[in-house]
């Protein structure tokens, strides 16, 4: 499921950046997935260098939701019941990787602000044309995070690699739940009580 989130944001960014640089006929993607921390690599560098590149850079989970419900009932009267679902928060790290075209790098990273600020909420109903299953229903809202100098300096840190232009997004929420079950059974509709009455 991540995956298949991160691959529709590229997509309906990729068709975004073709219709603003007037290129409709799309024959190279200027926004990859890849890990922005392996710029050391060389062939990894390759296929990164004149690239959006977009990078996981952490999860969270989103625990105002962890108390969901644990059952579903069918309309047989089954009642089955799961682990709740986990709702995650994706902390999307978008980079500029021009090397020696720096103006470059600042248009690109406009053009990502522009289109989240244009279209925050990604559904399988605004977003057509996504390989995700039709069955799986979510909703992501992308907000973007500003951060301090420390937390700059640590992030790419981290990454173990020179600051380049970049943005930091938080994409709010998608939930992953595993289809097996734990227990099933049948509702239970009335309770018998049995017992002595009481003497007054």
């Amino acid at each position: 499921m991540v995956v298949d989130i991160i691959s529709l944001l590229l997509a309906q960014l990729n068709q975004y950046l073709h219709q603003d640089d007037n290129n409709s006929s799309g024959t190279a993607n200027p926004a990859v997935m890849g890990n922005i921390a392996q710029l050391d690599n060389s062939h990894v560098a390759a296929m990164l260098d004149n690239h959006l590149v977009l990078s996981l850079v952490n999860l969270e989970e989103e625990i105002t939701l962890k108390n969901g419900r644990t059952f579903t009932s069918e309309p047989t009267g089954i009642v089955n019941y799961h682990n709740t679902p986990l709702n995650l928060n994706l902390f999307l790290l978008w980079t500029a990787n021009y090397p020696g075209n720096y103006e470059t790098a600042l248009k690109r990273l406009s053009q990502v602000m522009t289109f989240f600020q244009g279209k925050k909420k990604f559904t399988p109903g605004n977003s057509p044309g996504s390989n995700i299953a039709p069955f799986l229903d979510f909703s992501l809202t992308m907000e973007l995070l500003s951060l301090s100098f420390e937390e700059v300096n640590h992030l790419w840190g981290s990454l173990g690699g020179k600051q380049l232009p970049f943005a930091v997004y938080r994409g709010r929420l998608i939930t992953l739940q595993d289809r097996r079950l734990l227990d099933g059974g049948g509702i239970i509709r009335e309770i018998e009580v049995t017992g002595r009455n009481a003497m007054v």
